[in-house]
């Protein structure tokens, strides 16, 4: 059964399983779930976010529509429309039942998956990335907040809300970034010039070693540590991962891998 935020509310339609900075994620029915920064049942509103975030919504499905149906990302219905008066739209997703890579790690910390199971996450992972980067999309928030856990332990990317598709970037303009573990360093550059594959494939990187060594690169320092670090090109060791997994990783954080697609190679070796 999923976990529900709240256990104390009705666990049916409308009960709220995530929440992020401007939505909810609430029930559907057993395979579906809403994300929208309102939940209306039976004609009332009982959650809200002040803000709406009716473009963010849009951007999304946008994203998700162009993207297709492929193993390792989520799968989208489209925008429902929840109230109309104002007029309120949810995005209609699949529902994850063992939640985020994120969520698990931080629930047994002590007590990885076995390696082999992490492996493929990792491969999940990549093809993911792959995959959107071939479509002409860029994520942008890439982490494990964003990986959703299907059965047998297998991953899809979800959460586009930010992402950039790059034939449309009139419309959809820059609105996201990685968070600090994930965010590829200046390097003596301005932040506005950092390539974009680059930004994605050092958060890529950064993904594999959350998953791999079961914790985020260099978790409990503060943010401006672990900018300082990766500034003074000090990143976590790679030692414990496998060769394959801590080649790629390295890699990533050095800019020296070419693209998503070279990763998911490396990793079928």
């Amino acid at each position: 059964m999923v976990a529900l935020m709240f256990p104390q509310m009705d666990p049916g339609f409308g009960a709220i399983i995530g929440m992020g900075g401007s939505c909810f994620v609430s029930l559907v029915d057993d395979a579906t779930v809403h994300k929208s920064y309102e939940i209306w049942v039976n004609g009332k509103r009982r959650s809200y976010y002040p803000e709406t975030c009716e473009d963010d919504l849009a951007r999304e499905a946008a994203v998700y529509a162009h993207l297709g149906r492929h193993d390792n990302i989520l799968v989208c219905h489209g925008l429902d429309e929840i109230h109309n008066d104002p007029t309120v739209h949810a995005l209609r997703l699949e529902l994850a039942p063992l939640g985020t890579v994120r969520t698990l790690i931080q629930k047994t910390l002590n007590d990885p998956l076995p390696a082999a199971t992490r492996l493929q996450m990792c491969r999940d992972t990549t093809a993911a990335v792959a995959h959107i980067h071939r479509k002409g999309v860029w994520h942008s928030d890439l982490s494990c907040r964003n990986l959703m856990i299907f059965a047998g332990h297998r991953v899809k990317l979800g959460d586009f809300g930010g992402a950039i598709i790059e034939a449309a970037t009139h419309q959809f303009p820059a609105t996201a970034a990685e968070e600090e573990q994930y965010a590829l360093p200046c390097r003596g550059r301005e932040a506005d010039d950092l390539p974009r594959v680059k930004r994605e494939l050092f958060a890529l990187g950064s993904c594999l070693y959350e998953i791999m060594a079961w914790q985020r690169p260099f978790q409990g320092l503060e943010d401006h540590e672990v900018r300082r670090r990766y500034e003074a090109g000090d990143f976590p060791p790679l030692a414990s991962l496998p060769a394959a997994v801590g080649d790629v990783v390295d890699k990533c954080w050095q800019e020296a891998l070419g693209s998503a697609e070279e990763a998911v190679h490396r990793l079928r070796e």
